[in-house]
């Protein structure tokens, strides 16, 4: 039986045993808690589940969660609330999960702006239940305004007792990084719209990677929410993220999660994974081997000593390319741009293209670096955004000593006019 001291506004049924699931009455409602898991990828297997709760009234039709809240309509009487139904979450989590597995607890920000008394009483309930706070991630729900220091200090002192902290749904209401800064959550969860854009968009799934990436450096873990497809799922693989919920891995249940059916969809994943990667750098070869061909023969030529202008004139007629230039040991541009012109050409799409080149230096760019690291072999990059015109492209480069000197030629490729011309191509 478990007893809310706190309040009366939870009544939990006593007279059951040590196995059922808990519930709990308030006033004519009756709560209960689901549980959705939380997979790591690499680990192929769940580590966690996010408490969710349940909620139906005397007729048994279900009743939206945050209709519950709304019931109670003054922020003490919040709070209880809140506090009663985390009891119930954990208390049902003791009968569902193994001794590894973490409990996600959705939290207001007044959730954590409690006493020291409070803090006390909430860790002897977890010690009745045998839970450590290690193995609770409490989650930072996003409300407007409140008092921002408050927050920090209360999140401060349930991460001294041992909590973890998650900041929810990044990427979307009030979450911004400048909130990742402040409050230096264990975990980062991602919005469901992020990763649903990102299935939309190619812009968005460029930008996927980077954030998570900045996410990481920031010393957050990151879990994408709300993943539904294959798409998706795929997408979290290739943007490196440490977790993933969603319906493709499995729906909220009373329950605990089917271990053998959740190995086998990850275990789908990652060969469905491995096949997209391959598929995706055989493509890039294929669409850029022209390029590449045309490249080594400007470098070809260059040995023997014509001059850009006349060796690269062949690239510079495939459609989609953009500009030659060459680079010194340095990584300063020797001279000016040999541009396309020709039919196939494409046009810069800011006046920085217009700038003169001559003497800028390229040094921190990857073609330059890769292309000095293996001589004498045609580098590609991956798609970027180029300062010289603001498209999106690839820049191919190859390190070749000419008259004894190193010298690296590069050549610009619009990104999206290739694709373009492939496809036209099949």
């Amino acid at each position: 039986m478990i007893k809310l001291t706190s309040s009366n506004l939870l009544e939990f049924p006593g007279g059951r045993k040590s196995s059922d699931h808990s519930f709990a009455h308030f006033g004519d409602l009756t709560l209960t808690s689901a549980f959705q898991p939380i997979f790591s990828l690499s680990h192929r297997r769940s580590i966690g589940y996010e408490a969710l709760l349940r909620a139906r009234d005397g007729s048994g039709n279900n009743v939206y969660p945050p209709e519950v809240f709304e019931r109670s309509s003054s922020i003490g009487r919040w709070n209880n609330l809140e506090r009663g139904v985390q009891l119930m979450h954990a208390s049902n989590f003791t009968r569902v999960a193994t001794a590894q597995e973490w409990l996600f607890l959705n939290t207001r920000p007044d959730g954590f702006i409690v006493s020291d008394a409070y803090r006390h009483v909430v860790e002897d309930s977890l010690r009745r239940l045998h839970l450590s706070p290690e193995r609770i991630v409490l989650e930072v729900l996003e409300t407007p305004n409140g008092n921002l220091q408050r927050l920090i200090e209360g999140i401060a002192s349930f991460r001294q007792k041992g909590f973890l902290i998650a900041l929810d749904d990044f990427g979307a209401g009030h979450s911004n990084i400048d909130r990742v800064w402040q409050l230096q959550p264990d975990i980062v969860k991602l919005d469901r719209r992020v990763i649903e854009q990102a299935a939309r968009s190619a812009h968005v799934a460029r930008l996927l990677p980077k954030l998570i990436s900045l996410l990481h450096e920031a010393g957050a873990l990151v879990l994408v929410e709300g993943v539904e497809t294959l798409r998706e799922a795929l997408l979290v693989m290739e943007c490196d993220a440490d977790f993933a919920q969603g319906f493709f891995f499995a729906r909220p249940a009373p329950g605990g999660v089917d271990k053998a059916e959740s190995r086998t969809v990850i275990d789908n994943l990652w060969q469905s994974y491995r096949t997209h990667a391959e598929e995706k750098n055989n493509e890039q070869a294929i669409l850029l081997a022209a390029y590449a061909t045309a490249l080594q023969s400007t470098a070809d030529r260059s040995i023997e000593g014509a001059d850009i202008s006349s060796t690269c004139k062949d690239l510079l007629l495939l459609d989609g390319a953009v500009r030659c230039f060459i680079l010194n040991a340095q990584g300063e541009q020797i001279g000016g741009d040999a541009n396309a012109n020709g039919p196939g050409a494409s046009s810069p799409g800011l006046s920085l293209g217009l700038i003169d080149p001559r003497g800028a230096c390229w040094e921190r760019r990857p073609y330059f670096k890769n292309a000095v690291e293996h001589p004498g072999v045609v580098q590609i990059t991956k798609p970027y955004l180029s300062i010289n015109g603001a498209h999106f492209c690839v820049t191919l480069s190859i390190a070749v000593l000419i008259r004894d000197v190193l010298k690296i030629l590069c050549a610009d490729i619009d990104w999206q006019r290739a694709a373009q011309r492939e496809s036209v191509a099949a």
